[in-house]
C-alpha cells in the first residue's frame, strides 16, 4: 500500500481471527516476539485494507473467482501439516504427537483443542528433532506451570500441564551438536530453568579449541559445555540433547496395552568418512556395525519440520506445487512460474505471487519470514511500476462478498475481530493474564456478531416498565449488606441447574458490564481449603465438576500458598478459582437504577404491594394494588408481571397461584462479622471446603473494595423474614471456624456486625452433591395458565452474580 498509490489489499483468512503463526505458533512465554502484531494492526487500520476472516480459499471462494476479480493474488498461507518420520508404529500407537499439534493445542488453535495429550502417564518424554519448535516443546514440558499462568496459554493446557508427570526429556537428533538447528536463545532458556538440569554431552563431539569458532558457533558450544544453572545432583527435572540417533520404530506395550507406545528404537549414526564432524554442513550415515539403542517412554513428539500443501483449484489454474519441498513453484523472488521440467522454459505467471513458507519452505524465524515478505512486496511494486502484465481484475471483495453472503458464509471483518479481541482480553482479565483465547470458531463468530442484550426490555408491547419496592434507596443499600459482594465462579451448583447456567453467563456479563461502565470490581480470586483428606476428596469432586463445565480451577502447592498468603492455613490442599472476584454492589445497583430510569422505567419506592389481581388469567393483564408510605392506595395495571420480590416472592406467588401450586418459604439468617485489625489481611477470598448437606458454604473470608475483610455468613433458620437481630451466642463458633484457616486472627477484634436473610425453597445443601442432598435450584418460570406472569423464587446466592443473566432469561420468557 506504501509502494503503489491507491492500492487496496484484501486479506483472506481461514480462521475468524488474524495473525496466524504469531498467534498460534509463538511460544506463550515469548510475548516479545508477538510485538509485530502492533505493526499488523496499524496496517489493518487503513481504509484501503480489508480483513476477511472465516473464509477457506479454494472452498468458500474458488481461486478461479479470485483471479477474475483481482489484479494480483499473493499466497502466504504457511504450512498446514507436519513432516512424518515414516517408521512403524508412527500412525497406530497412542502417545505419539506431532509437535505442531502440541504447540497448536497449548496456543489455543481450534483444530487441536481436543488433543488432550497424556502427560500424566509417563515421567519421560522423547522429542525427535532439535529445532526451535522441539526446544519450545521441551521447555513447556519442563517449565513450572505456575510461571505460565500469566501467559496467553490456554487454560485447558495449563490444567493438563499441572498434572504432568514428565521429569526427564530427551531431545534427539540425527547429527551432532555442531549441526544443531535451534537458536542460542532457545537453548539458553532451557539451561536457565529453575531446578532443571542439563545432562552433559560427549565432549568429543565438540571442537577442542572453541576460541577458533565463528561467533555464533562459539556462543552455542560454550553454552553446551557450561551446561545448566542447576547441577544434576540438585535438580528435580532434567533434559538432554541426544546426538547421532535416527529413529527406526515405535514399539508397543504388548503386555498391558498393545495400542500404547512403550519405547522407541534408534539406530546409531556416524559422520561419513570424508566429513569434518565440526562442519555445520557435515553429513551422517548409519554406523558401520548397525548399532541400535532404545529409550523407554510412553510419550513422544515428532518435530522434524512443517510442510505446506497446495490449495484446491491451483492445478486447474496451472499453478505448480513442488510436493517434495512443499512450496509453490516460484522464481525465488516470489513470482509464480509455470511448472516445467526445463527451467529455461518456465514463464512468469502474471499477477500471481507467494511469500513465506509456501515460497521458500518452513525454515527460519518470524523475522526471516517478514524479510521474505518484504522481498515479495518489492517484486510486486517493481512489476506494477514496470507495467508488467497482471490479472486484470480489480473489483475485489466488493463484488465477491455479494456471492459469499448469498451462499450463507459468515465472514469476519476487522471491526468484528476487535470484538473478539475485546472478549478474549476480558476473559483474560478474570484469570490475571493478557487474554484467554477462544478455541471454538463458533464462539469467535458469536462474539463477532453478538448483540449486547439490554436487561430492560425495549421495543416491546409495554409502554412503561414499573418496578415497585417497599424499600427506599437507603433500605436497598441496607439490604445489599446481606450480599457478600462476590462474583462467583459457578462451581458449586451441579450439572444442568439454573444456578450453574445463569451464574456462568451472569459472571461474564457482570465482568463485561463493570469493565465497560467502570463499575468498581476486583478479580481477587478465591481459595477453597482442605484441612484433611476427606475435605481434599471433596475438593477433588469440586475440581472435576468445574473442569466439566469449562470453569478454570487448579490446585496450587502448599508451598506456593504459604508464599502468597502466609497467614492462611491449609493443611492438605488449596483449590484456586481464578475467575472469582468482588464487585461494588452499591455502585452496581446505582448503575442499574440509572439505566432503568434512562430507558423510561419508573421506580416506585416506599410502595407496598397489597394484592395482585389477574385479569382473565393474565390475558388482559394484572391489577397490582399498592399502598405508599403515606398510606395512599393506588392500582397499577400491567400487561406483564415479574415477581422478583426476594423474601416476599413465595408469599406473593402463593397469593396468585392456586393452592395446589403453593410453595413454602424458608428463611436462612446469616450473621456477618467485622474485623478491626490490620493483621492478618489476606488479599484472596478464603472459603473452607464445602460440607455435605450444609445449607451454606461455611464461615468464609470476603472483602470489600476498600480491602476491609469480614467473615460469614453462617446459617440460622428463622420463621420471620424481618428478624435481622444478631445473636451473640453465635460468635464463639464463628471464631473457631475462622481460626481453622486463619490461626493468627485476633479474636478480640472480631465483632458481630449485622445479619441478613436468604430466601430458600428448602433446608437442603447449598452445594449440589447428588441425589438426596436437598439442593434447591432457582425457580424461574413462566407460570402456566397465567399469561405474561414470570415467577422468580429462591433467588439467593449466586443471585448477584446471576442477576444480568436472570434478566436476560426473563426477557426471553416474556418476549421470545
Amino acid at each position: 500500500m506504501q509502494g503503489i498509490k491507491h492500492a487496496i489489499v484484501d486479506m483472506y483468512e481461514y480462521l475468524p481471527v488474524p495473525f496466524g503463526l504469531v498467534r498460534y505458533g509463538v511460544a506463550p512465554d515469548h510475548p516479545e516476539v508477538k510485538n509485530c502484531q502492533d505493526k499488523f494492526t496499524e496496517v489493518a487500520s487503513s481504509p484501503n485494507f480489508n480483513f476477511i476472516g472465516n473464509i477457506k480459499v479454494g472452498q468458500d471462494v474458488s481461486l478461479k473467482t479470485l483471479t477474475n476479480h483481482y489484479d494480483a493474488i499473493l499466497f502466504a498461507y504457511g504450512a498446514s501439516k507436519d513432516r512424518k518420520l515414516g517408521i512403524p508404529g508412527e500412525d497406530t500407537l497412542q502417545g505419539i504427537y506431532a509437535a505442531r499439534d502440541f504447540v497448536g493445542w497449548y496456543n489455543g488453535l481450534p483444530e487441536f483443542s481436543s488433543l488432550n495429550p497424556r502427560l500424566n502417564e509417563s515421567d519421560t518424554a522423547v522429542i525427535i528433532g532439535q529445532g526451535n519448535v522441539a526446544m519450545d516443546v521441551a521447555r513447556t514440558l519442563l517449565k513450572g506451570v505456575d510461571t505460565l499462568r500469566h501467559t496467553d496459554m490456554s487454560e485447558q493446557a495449563l490444567e493438563t500441564l499441572s498434572k504432568s508427570r514428565v521429569k526427564r526429556v530427551h531431545v534427539v537428533g540425527r547429527r551432532g551438536p555442531m549441526q544443531i538447528a535451534c537458536t542460542i536463545k532457545e537453548v539458553r532458556e532451557l539451561m536457565n530453568l529453575p531446578s532443571v538440569a542439563f545432562e552433559p554431552i560427549d565432549r568429543n563431539l565438540l571442537p577442542p579449541d572453541l576460541s577458533k569458532l565463528p561467533r555464533t558457533a562459539k556462543r552455542m558450544t560454550k553454552l553446551l559445555v557450561e551446561g545448566s544453572y542447576t547441577p544434576v545432583a540438585e535438580a528435580k527435572k532434567s533434559w538432554s540433547l541426544d546426538f547421532l540417533l535416527s529413529p527406526v520404530r515405535f514399539i508397543s506395550d504388548d503386555h498391558i496395552n498393545p495400542s500404547q507406545l512403550r519405547a522407541i528404537d534408534f539406530q546409531k549414526m556416524q559422520f561419513a568418512a570424508a566429513e569434518d564432524k565440526f562442519d555445520p554442513a557435515a553429513k551422517v550415515q548409519k554406523a558401520s556395525e548397525e548399532e541400535f539403542t532404545s529409550i523407554t517412554t510412553s510419550l513422544a513428539f515428532r518435530s522434524i519440520g512443517y510442510q505446506s500443501e497446495p490449495l484446491p483449484g491451483m492445478s486447474e489454474l496451472g499453478i505448480g506445487f513442488d510436493e517434495k519441498r512443499g512450496i509453490i513453484t516460484n522464481d525465488d523472488h516470489g513470482r509464480l512460474i509455470s511448472p516445467s521440467e526445463d527451467q529455461d522454459e518456465a514463464r512468469i505467471m502474471p499477477g500471481l505471487y507467494c511469500a513465506g513458507w509456501v515460497k521458500r519452505g518452513p525454515t527460519g524465524v518470524i523475522a526471516n519470514t517478514m524479510e521474505d515478505s518484504f522481498a515479495t512486496a518489492e517484486a510486486i511494486i517493481a512489476d506494477w511500476s514496470n507495467k508488467a502484465p497482471f490479472l486484470g481484475g480489480g473489483d475485489g471483495w466488493d463484488i465477491i462478498k455479494t456471492d459469499t453472503v448469498l451462499k450463507g458464509e459468515k465472514t469476519v471483518s476487522w471491526e468484528d475481530w476487535l470484538k473478539i479481541d475485546a472478549a478474549e482480553k476480558s476473559r483474560g482479565r478474570l484469570l490475571g493474564k493478557e487474554r484467554e483465547k477462544l478455541t471454538s470458531p463458533q464462539d469467535m463468530l458469536d462474539e463477532a456478531g453478538a448483540r449486547r442484550t439490554c436487561w430492560i426490555p425495549s421495543g416491546k408491547a409495554l409502554s412503561k416498565v414499573i418496578a415497585a419496592s417497599s424499600y427506599d434507596d437507603t433500605g436497598l443499600q441496607k439490604k445489599l449488606r446481606c450480599a457478600s459482594h462476590v462474583i462467583h465462579a459457578g462451581i458449586y451448583y451441579g450439572p444442568n441447574s439454573l444456578k450453574t447456567d445463569l451464574c456462568l453467563k451472569g459472571k461474564r456479563m457482570m465482568y463485561d458490564l463493570c469493565e465497560r461502565e467502570r463499575i468498581p470490581y476486583r478479580n481477587c480470586k478465591k481459595w477453597i481449603l482442605a484441612q484433611n483428606s476427606k475435605q481434599h476428596e471433596q475438593l477433588g469432586r469440586t475440581h472435576q465438576f468445574a473442569k466439566s463445565i469449562g470453569v478454570p480451577v487448579h490446585f496450587i502447592s502448599l508451598d506456593e500458598a504459604r508464599q502468597r498468603e502466609p497467614d492462611v492455613r491449609a493443611n492438605n490442599a488449596v483449590l484456586e478459582s481464578p475467575t472469582t472476584g468482588i464487585v461494588d454492589s452499591h455502585a452496581y445497583m446505582s448503575y442499574l437504577e440509572s439505566d432503568f430510569q434512562s430507558k423510561e422505567g419508573d421506580l416506585a419506592c416506599h410502595t407496598k404491594v397489597d394484592a395482585i389481581e389477574p385479569l382473565s388469567s393474565g390475558a388482559l393483564g394484572y391489577n397490582i394494588h399498592t399502598t405508599s408510605a403515606s398510606g395512599q392506595s393506588a392500582t397499577i395495571t400491567s400487561e406483564k408481571l415479574v415477581n422478583s420480590a426476594g423474601l416476599a416472592a413465595v408469599p406473593l406467588s402463593n397469593s396468585i397461584l392456586p393452592p395446589e401450586r403453593h410453595m413454602k418459604p424458608y428463611y436462612a439468617k446469616g450473621s456477618y462479622y467485622s474485623y478491626a485489625s490490620a493483621h492478618p489481611r489476606p488479599k484472596t477470598l478464603i472459603y473452607p471446603a464445602p460440607t455435605t448437606g450444609a445449607a451454606g458454604l461455611g464461615t468464609h473470608l470476603t472483602m470489600d473494595m476498600t480491602g476491609a475483610i469480614r467473615f460469614g455468613p453462617d446459617v440460622e433458620w428463622v420463621d420471620d423474614p424481618n428478624d435481622l437481630s444478631v445473636n451473640e451466642e453465635r460468635l464463639s463458633a464463628a471464631l473457631d471456624a475462622i481460626e481453622a484457616y486463619l490461626p493468627s486472627i485476633n479474636r478480640e477484634k472480631v465483632k458481630l456486625d449485622y445479619a441478613g436473610i436468604r430466601p430458600k425453597l428448602g433446608k437442603g445443601s447449598a452445594v449440589a452433591q447428588g441425589k438426596g442432598d436437598g439442593f434447591s435450584d432457582f425457580y424461574i418460570k413462566k407460570e402456566e395458565g397465567f399469561e405474561g406472569f414470570v415467577n422468580l423464587l429462591g433467588i439467593e446466592s449466586p443471585g448477584l452474580t446471576s442477576s444480568l443473566a436472570i434478566a436476560d432469561m426473563v426477557d426471553g420468557l416474556l418476549y421470545e
